[in-house]
């Protein structure tokens, strides 16, 4: 028999003591026990190979052209839980029907049938890794396999340990990015800057930029809040700071702004001196808005309440001195009859500031009713045309009151389903509005159908709305540049745009031909 080959494989390791062996094998004898003749001068070459075989550390087999095992070592039998002594002459898969159909298998067929060299690593059924060489030798193929076990489990848990690093790596990295936040650290002694990944995100950089120095970052500070973040950062130097925290506005490239807050520690060596800085940024832009709604919010509150307070007091003093007036007018003149001049006078001064009043108190619960969703409406088909007539011809006489030319242009029908006392609501809304800020100017109300709809206009010839005020008046509580002077308490118009997008119209303010404002309603016509 040839000599060992050298080459691929590995010089010879002391076996594990707890290395696992391979069911059905019986207790195997110790190699190191292995039977050796008196003189061992006289040893054959052949019975030194043998012992050298048994003392090895790898397993090791030899295999003819048919894969059918020639010689093995005890380690070999071992391992591959085959009855070492009586698997001469079969293969290995024969010999242990578990090695049937495994990689070992499969590359050892390979390894026949081609010839060629081979290294590689294989899991036995009995979860035992092998690092496999195999080597034609003469008309044999030599397999030597170690027992890499315990290498190749700490190698898989140290895979393992890598991948839950990445996974938490991950996911704190998706935590951060969803709060908007950012890590980073400096370190003064070797210069190093660390940033996460979402960093330069939070400064208006889709892509991490090659360097971020910290003039880059003074030079995105907003102006006003530049010289408290230098002093802020100077004094870590200069005192015993530990922490600190700061809040400040960045300028993005967009041309954007964002606010930031950033919360660092300061770490110090024993003699005090600031080795490290790291930290923490948020994105509080988002928190910033809601605080300055929050805010506006507030100051329309208030304003709000001591508008409502005036608007109710006003009707209520008028109201209180026609009550005086006619009191007075029973002690002077006892005998006066009730439907003289002066009494129905005062009465109707009365039943109009009663209406006032009455009219300010429905704004306010439609506008509760509208904010909580209650705001009912029994939608009928009928002919709007009716609806506006009537309005104009109740307005009429306010008008002429007033000194304000009132023209209705009416082209009726105009079928369509509505909330007959919500639209009534809305075209008051709209002529009253006209005749209070039109300053005297002739107000003229149009209804027809357009572009297969039903379009009403009301217009005047004051000094119209601002094209910057056109969308705001329609909000909460917005009344139009100097409407102070003429009351209201700017509910009007909101309440309108609710009333008709429930009705699937809409309603916008345009300037009107020749100036003034013009008030566009739009409502589908009612096909049935």
């Amino acid at each position: 028999m040839s000599p060992l080959p050298g080459g691929p494989f590995e010089p010879a390791r002391t076996a594990s003591a707890d290395t696992p062996s391979a069911p059905g094998t019986g207790a195997l004898k110790d190699p190191t026990q292995f039977p050796l003749p008196a003189d061992e001068a006289s040893m054959s070459a052949q019975t030194r190979l043998q012992v050298l075989r048994e003392m090895m550390a790898e397993a090791f087999l030899a295999l003819d052209a048919q894969g059918n095992i020639h010689e093995l070592n005890h380690r070999a039998a071992s391992l591959l839980g085959l009855p070492h002594g009586r698997c001469e002459g079969l293969t290995p898969w024969a010999a242990q029907p578990a090695l049937a159909g495994t990689p070992l298998h499969e590359r050892l067929l390979d390894a026949l049938t081609t010839r060629e060299p081979a290294r590689f690593l294989s899991e036995l059924p009995s979860g035992v890794w092998l690092e496999v060489s195999v080597r034609p030798v003469g008309g044999e193929t030599w397999v030597l396999a170690t027992d890499i076990t315990r290498r190749q489990r700490a190698e898989n848990e140290a895979a393992r340990t890598d991948e839950r690093f990445r996974q938490l790596g991950e996911r704190f990295q998706v935590a951060l990015e969803s709060a908007q936040m950012a890590v980073w650290e400096t370190n003064l002694v070797t210069g190093q800057v660390f940033r996460s990944e979402g960093h330069d995100r939070l400064y208006g950089y889709p892509q991490p930029l090659a360097e971020w120095t910290h003039e880059r970052f003074l030079a995105s500070l907003h102006p006003d809040d530049r010289p408290a973040v230098e002093a802020q950062v100077s004094s870590i130097f200069h005192n015993d700071v530990l922490s600190y925290s700061s809040t400040f506005r960045t300028h993005w490239p967009d041309d954007s702004w964002h606010w930031l807050n950033s919360r660092a520690r300061v770490i110090r060596d024993a003699n005090g001196r600031v080795m490290v800085v790291r930290g923490a940024i948020l994105d509080i832009t988002a928190l910033k808005e809601t605080e300055e709604a929050l805010q506006e919010a507030v100051r329309t509150r208030d304003d709000f309440l001591s508008l409502a307070s005036h608007e109710l007091r006003t009707p209520l003093t008028s109201l209180r001195l026609q009550v005086d007036l006619v009191r007075r007018l029973a002690q002077v003149s006892p005998n006066e009859p009730l439907g003289s001049a002066k009494v129905t006078g005062r009465l109707e001064s009365s039943d109009r500031q009663l209406k006032r009043l009455g009219a300010l108190l429905d704004n306010l619960l439609d506008v509760s009713r509208i904010r909580t969703g209650k705001l009912d409406f029994e939608l009928m088909s009928g002919d709007l045309a009716t609806v506006v007539e009537d309005l104009a011809a109740r307005f009429a006489d306010e008008a002429k009151q007033a000194g304000v030319e009132l023209e209705a242009r009416v082209e009726g029908p105009a079928p369509c389903r509505f909330d007959r006392l919500r639209m009534e609501q809305v075209v008051s809304n709209l002529i009253a509005n006209a005749l209070r800020y039109g300053r005297g100017t002739p107000v003229r109300v149009w209804l027809r159908q357009q572009d297969g709809e039903l379009r009403l206009t009301v217009r005047d010839s004051g000094p119209g709305v601002p094209a910057a005020e056109r969308e705001r008046i329609f909000q909460r509580f917005a009344q139009a540049q100097g409407s102070a002077r003429t009351g209201g308490l700017g509910l009007g118009l909101y309440i309108v745009r609710q009333i008709l997008e429930a009705h699937g119209g809409r309603v916008w303010v345009e300037e009107a031909p020749g100036g003034g404002a013009a008030f566009v309603v739009t409502l589908p016509v009612d096909a049935a």
